[in-house]
């Protein structure tokens, strides 16, 4: 559910704003002004790496991590599946204090001494 919803919401981005073919960078960019709206507080910590320094469920993330974290993840990899940014992907990347998910290029590694250890603590 949470996967379709974001893709219909990615889908209605595409239709608005009509970008054409996204690379990586220009689909991360449309992926961050969508999570500013929602409350992820989107950080660009590279040109192909957008971090999420906020859990907009926080309460809930601190009962089930596993759950929210994995409705964030599939929310928004289907909607950069809905908004046609196939350069790019969703990961889950708990790290203190912020959301558990990242969207990356396809092929962006995360250096290992920056992970967390839990969703949204």
């Amino acid at each position: 559910v949470a996967y379709r919803r974001g893709e219909t919401l990615g889908g209605a981005e595409r239709e608005r704003v009509r970008p054409g073919r996204l690379g990586a960078e220009r689909g991360l960019s449309l992926a961050a002004d969508m999570l500013e709206k929602f409350g992820y507080e989107p950080e660009r910590a590279t040109p192909t790496l957008l971090r999420l320094r906020n859990c907009p469920f926080q309460p809930l993330a601190a009962k089930a991590p596993a759950l929210v974290c994995a409705v964030n993840q599939a929310f928004l990899a289907g909607y950069l599946h809905g908004l046609g940014s196939d350069k790019t992907t969703a990961v889950l990347a708990p790290r203190p204090d912020a959301c558990c998910v990242e969207l990356r290029a396809n092929g962006v590694t995360q250096d290992a001494s920056e992970s967390g250890t839990a969703c949204g603590r």
